[in-house]
């Protein structure tokens, strides 16, 4: 199986950066989400859409609160 590249700096930062203004959202989650945008960008995307754009669009839903996708990573800890 293939190594995923490590994220960029930039990438890191902005992701980074759309964390600390969420309340409970953590920086982790938003990179399983960024990378789950990679992989659904190579299975199949719109034409002259660049993969980083595509993950970020996923990112961007689920900061929104949609329900279409990554529902796992939404879930709420029982008390």
């Amino acid at each position: 199986m293939a190594r995923a590249k490590p994220l960029s700096p930039r990438v890191r930062a902005t992701l980074r950066a759309k964390a600390k203004n969420r309340k409970n959202i953590t920086y982790g989650q938003l990179v399983k989400v960024f990378r789950r945008g990679q992989g659904a960008w190579l299975t199949g995307s719109r034409p002259r859409i660049g993969m980083q754009q595509w993950a970020f669009a996923r990112v961007n839903s689920f900061l929104r609160g949609s329900r279409k996708h990554d529902t796992d990573l939404r879930r709420k800890k029982k008390k």
